[in-house]
């Protein structure tokens, strides 16, 4: 498999947000109540005990979402990029997750009660939120087996490669590479491993001639090659 080049000026934006979706439906969800809103990098958008009955769609930026565990660790369980939908998590009321900007974020932010507005204004629109929750779930999988059953160089490439196909699918990789803001305690939290494991694993991933992870930029050189290493069949981030 190969990735297509494409660029987009920021008018285009929002085409790459909606990425799936007619103009009318692109439209629409700005009638519905959504609104959008702007967060610095580092930001708290909710925290894992708030209270949360909204929706949040991603129009540009870097979200990680976690688990906070006693002591301050956490375990990072997705990042959200452009055109995902994240709905929170919750139990008793209370969020089970984290959601924190990566980078500068905006989001279109609605109450979850919004889901049946939409769901009887656009069946397509409806679709869509659902198809990206759905993605998201096959993601969380996924995830869950690079820390359970794949080897530490497995797993790192496998997430690589993953984030790769998911900003691929909204036209943000361009000569096989992308900008990616995660620092090595970031992919450390989201692998189950050490800061200087990953490091080894970058290393180890350049040496073999499948990928380079340098100053911000990660650039595919063996993308057929590292899929077949890793294991890796992108099918699931499409659903």
């Amino acid at each position: 498999m190969t990735f297509a080049s494409r660029s987009f000026s920021r008018g285009d934006e929002n085409r790459r947000s909606y990425v799936g979706l007619n103009d009318d439906d692109a439209a629409l969800i700005k009638t519905l109540g959504f609104s959008a809103k702007r967060y610095p990098a580092d930001a708290m958008i909710f925290s894992q005990g708030d209270s949360n009955d909204r929706i949040y769609i991603v129009e540009s930026g870097w979200g990680c979402i976690s688990h906070e565990l006693p002591g301050g660790q956490r375990q990072i369980l997705d990042f959200a990029l452009i055109g995902d939908v994240v709905l929170p998590q919750s139990h008793g009321g209370g969020s089970l997750e984290t959601f924190v900007a990566q980078t500068e974020l905006s989001l279109l932010v609605a109450p979850t009660k919004t889901l049946t507005a939409a769901a009887m204004k656009s069946a397509h629109l409806f679709s869509f939120i659902v198809g990206s929750l759905v993605r998201n779930s096959a993601v969380i999988g996924q995830h869950l087996a690079n820390v359970g059953r794949r080897n530490a160089l497995e797993r790192t490439a496998h997430l690589l490669l993953e984030l790769t196909a998911r900003l691929q699918r909204v036209g943000a990789v361009e000569r096989n590479g992308f900008d990616c803001p995660l620092t090595q305690y970031d992919l450390a939290d989201a692998l189950g491993l050490t800061p200087i494991h990953i490091n080894r694993m970058l290393r180890e991933l350049r040496e073999r001639k499948f990928l380079e992870f340098r100053q911000g930029h990660v650039r595919l050189l063996d993308f057929p090659g590292l899929a077949k290493f890793a294991g890796f069949e992108p099918e699931y981030t499409r659903s």
